[in-house]
């Protein structure tokens, strides 16, 4: 499994906006273990959102991509 860090910018492997990671393993909900979870925050114009996603469903983002790509 991949890993990941505070601060990586990622996003759902079947697509989506750009997202920063902001915790890990903060939550113990439905996944396997609470160490499987990212919360992660991305922005829809100016709307804030933030969400918890189990690790498995995120890919990191390649080195090409730097901080405008976030608001794609």
């Amino acid at each position: 499994m991949e890993q990941f860090q505070k601060g990586d910018v990622v996003r759902l492997k079947s697509g989506g906006p750009w997202m920063i990671i902001t915790a890990l393993g903060d939550y113990s909900g439905w996944t396997t273990s609470p160490a499987h979870t990212a919360s992660c925050l991305w922005f829809e114009g100016e709307k804030k959102q933030e969400t918890v996603f189990d690790i498995a469903l995120l890919e990191k983002a390649s080195s090409q991509v730097q901080g405008p790509a976030i608001n794609r």
